[in-house]
C-alpha cells in the first residue's frame, strides 16, 4: 500500500515538471523588469548650521509650483479635516476645498471671480463676486506659509534617496525633543520630508506633541501635471472650461 502510494507520487511530480503541467517551451521567457536605484546626486538640497536650510527648501518649493499645475493634499488631526488646492496654471483656474467635519466649504477661483458653494442657501447653488485674487481657505497655494508654521526652523538631515512615480526623492527627517521658547514649544517631534530634483515637497508627514499634552498631526501630499481642476456639481454652469 505504502510502495503504490509512493509510485503515484512520483508520478505526480514528474508530471508537474515534464508531462505538460510545467510551462512550454513555446512560451516566450520572462524578462525581470529592472530596478532603478535612486541617484542620490540628482536632488540638491541646500543646508545652513549644519542641516537642510529648510528657509530656503521652503521657498524653493513656492518658486517651483508658481508656474504649473498641481494638486495639494492637506490632511490634520484626521481624516475630517482637509485642504485641497487644484491650481491648473494654463487657465489661472484654482480651487479650494475644505472640510472639517460634516462641513465642507468649497470655492473656485475664475475670470477674475470667486465663486463659492452656497450651502446655506437652498435658492441658489452658488455665490459670485470680484475676485481680488486671494484664495480663501488657505494662506498660500503652495502651501509655504503654513509648512512654515509646522515644520522646525533646523535639525532636519537627508536621511534617504528614494523614487516613487518615476522621480528620485531626498528624504529628509528630524527626530527632537524640544524645539525651544516659541508660543507652543513642542516636546517631542517627528517630522518627515520628500523632496524631488525641482525643489517640490512632495511628501510631508509630521507629528508632535505639546506640554500641554496637544497632539498635532499634519500630512501633505502634492502631484503636479493636473490637467484640469475638478469641476464640483455646483459649479457645471458656471463654464469654467468653455
Amino acid at each position: 500500500m505504502h510502495r503504490s502510494l509512493l509510485v503515484v507520487t512520483l508520478v505526480v511530480l514528474a508530471g508537474c515538471s515534464g508531462l505538460g503541467f510545467g510551462p512550454s517551451a513555446d512560451e516566450p521567457a520572462v524578462t525581470p523588469v529592472p530596478v532603478t536605484t535612486p541617484d542620490a546626486s540628482a536632488v540638491e538640497l541646500a543646508r545652513a548650521n549644519g542641516s537642510v536650510d529648510i528657509d530656503a527648501l521652503l521657498a524653493r518649493h513656492d518658486g517651483a509650483l508658481a508656474d504649473r499645475s498641481f494638486h495639494r493634499r492637506v490632511v490634520r488631526e484626521g481624516p475630517q479635516n482637509t485642504r485641497d488646492v487644484w491650481v491648473d496654471h494654463e487657465r489661472d483656474v484654482v480651487r479650494v476645498q475644505r472640510t472639517f467635519g460634516p462641513v465642507v466649504d468649497d470655492a473656485i477661483l475664475a475670470d477674475g471671480r470667486l465663486y463659492r458653494a452656497a450651502s446655506d442657501d437652498p435658492d441658489r447653488a452658488y455665490t459670485s463676486e470680484p475676485s481680488n485674487v486671494t484664495v480663501p481657505y488657505v494662506p498660500t497655494r503652495s502651501g509655504e506659509a503654513r509648512l512654515r508654521q509646522v515644520l522646525l526652523e533646523d535639525g532636519y538631515q537627508r536621511v534617504d534617496t528614494v523614487r516613487r512615480g518615476g522621480r528620485d526623492l531626498a528624504v529628509v527627517a528630524v527626530n527632537a525633543t524640544g524645539r525651544g521658547s516659541g508660543v507652543d514649544p513642542s516636546i517631542s517631534v517627528q517630522s518627515r520630508l520628500a523632496v524631488d530634483a525641482d525643489g517640490v515637497v512632495r511628501e510631508v508627514d509630521h507629528w508632535e506633541r505639546r506640554p500641554d499634552g496637544t497632539v498635532v498631526e499634519f500630512e501633505m501630499r502634492v502631484t503636479t501635471g493636473e490637467e484640469r481642476v475638478p469641476v464640483p456639481w455646483w459649479a457645471e454652469d458656471i463654464g469654467v472650461y468653455r
